[in-house]
């Protein structure tokens, strides 16, 4: 048994009825010519021989009363493994990614463990596909990769460290007990707080100093972008996108403009993002911004599969600029200043603030924050237009019950007024990127599929051109 952090205590608190806080990830399986599909009894069976590699999936989360802290993480004692595995089948006119953007916008059951694994049958040349959805609260992007590769792949892999073997169930604790709990951890976090405002102060004098002396300007992380129809994000229902880039082209761009991937992927969705405004006339003047999470775990870190280790920072997609290789070098130097100041404040000042806010102030507070942005008139600002996150994947496609994993697409929920949430990732030799939107907010997903790889190929042409004698 132990507590949540604050960081994933919040994304708890941020559920609200039209706002499910789910990652969720897909992957078509290809099985060899002449050969049988999956069927879930093999699914079950692989997840049960995969369990104690994956701990946060036998975790029931029992909040504490009142609010008075954050949540306990215990081990099911009550845990069946068949209530998380499910069938479907595609109907007649029903799309993958259909299916995808339903189970996306269905909350999860927060008496069981938080995770849903759905194999789904019915797809064209008779491929199948297996959908897994589980809250936010059990881990971000860095613990997704060794849950993903524990799921969607049958190879060997190292033991997860740190994870007490065999496994064995815990009672629930009593509310007495989780209140008396509580009470001890916030008499223990008092001694915490002086140091940690000390340190907010350094970190907040230290970006202040930052932002007087250089010549790029980093939007605020509050109220700066432009209220666009981006952040129609107030209606349970979902879209989903998906667009495929070349890694190689993608490292050339990079290469050529002297500039990081991540800078490439964020240009190629500034361009995708204006056409797809431009061409329904609902371009805003001012430049959309985008939400960017940064973890700040050390890259030697142990491997983990469970806990959110990671802040954002706010940055321009420069979607005022009309020249693509103008608007690469305004994004670049934009996003590294941007996370320059994020380092000088720390990653993890934030979240280890967090750590002091209790259920009974974020929960509150969560939905104070949609009410407010729900009531913003369209020429007031927001905070943020679209969330895009990039984590690295495997060199080469994984397999999986005798099938090749030929594609695996992830995606995280977007919340808090922020319409938009892309994630992607390398696969072998592509990156594939994950659209998953509030169904007001992209009402046309095929539409953006199209405008973001047309982006990306005028944008390499772009960068990659001779330049003229």
């Amino acid at each position: 048994m132990h507590r949540l952090s604050g960081e994933d205590a919040g994304f708890l608190s941020m559920e609200q009825p039209e706002q499910a806080m789910n990652t969720i990830a897909v992957g078509t399986l290809h099985a060899p010519d002449g050969a049988a599909g999956v069927t879930i009894e093999d699914v079950r069976n692989h997840v049960a021989a995969r369990l104690d590699q994956l701990p946060s999936f036998r975790w029931r989360i029992v909040p504490v009363p009142f609010g008075l802290h954050n949540p306990m993480a215990v081990r099911d004692p009550d845990f069946e493994l068949d209530y998380h595995l499910r069938e479907a089948t595609l109907q007649d006119g029903q799309s993958l990614d259909d299916l995808f953007a339903h189970l996306a916008e269905q909350h999860l059951d927060r008496r069981h463990p938080l995770w849903q694994l759905t194999l789904v049958h019915g797809l064209p040349g008779g491929d199948q596909a297996l959908i897994l959805k589980y809250h936010h609260c059990l881990a971000d992007g860095v613990a997704a990769f060794t849950t993903f590769s524990r799921v969607f792949s049958d190879a060997p892999t190292d033991p997860i460290p740190d994870v007490d073997l065999p496994w064995r169930p815990e009672k629930v604790p009593s509310k007495l007990l989780l209140v008396w709990l509580a009470f001890l951890d916030h008499l223990a976090a008092l001694l915490s707080i002086p140091g940690l405002a000390l340190r907010a102060k350094r970190g907040f004098d230290a970006v202040k100093a930052r932002r007087a002396e250089t010549a790029v300007a980093v939007p605020e992380f509050s109220g700066a972008a432009p209220n666009s129809a981006l952040n129609d994000a107030f209606t349970p229902a979902r879209a989903y996108a998906r667009a495929v880039l070349p890694l190689a082209a993608v490292k050339d761009a990079k290469d050529a403009a002297g500039v990081t991937l991540n800078d490439v992927v964020l240009a190629t969705l500034a361009g995708g993002l204006r056409g797809y405004l431009a061409e329904r006339e609902q371009l805003p003047a001012l430049p959309l911004l985008a939400s960017v999470p940064v973890s700040y775990e050390p890259a030697d870190a142990p491997v983990r599969q469970a806990g959110n280790r990671f802040w954002s920072f706010t940055t321009s997609l420069a979607t005022d600029v009309d020249d693509p290789v103008e608007r690469l070098a305004a994004i670049s130097a934009t996003a590294a200043e941007a996370k320059e100041q994020l380092t000088l404040l720390g990653p993890d000042l934030m979240p280890a603030v967090l750590d002091h806010v209790p259920p009974f102030i974020s929960e509150p507070g969560a939905k104070a924050l949609i009410d407010r942005l729900r009531a913003v008139g369209p020429d007031e600002l927001v905070d943020a237009n679209v969330l895009i996150s990039n984590i690295r994947g495997p060199a080469e496609p994984w397999s999986l019950l005798g099938c090749e994993v030929t594609d695996l697409f992830i995606d995280g929920p977007p919340s808090n007024g922020v319409g938009l949430n892309v994630m992607l990732w390398s696969y072998g030799d592509r990156l594939l990127l994950g659209i998953l939107a509030f169904a007001d907010a992209l009402r046309d997903p095929a539409a953006l599929t199209r405008h973001v790889e047309s982006a990306f190929a005028d944008l390499h042409t772009a960068v990659t051109a001779p330049t003229p004698a």
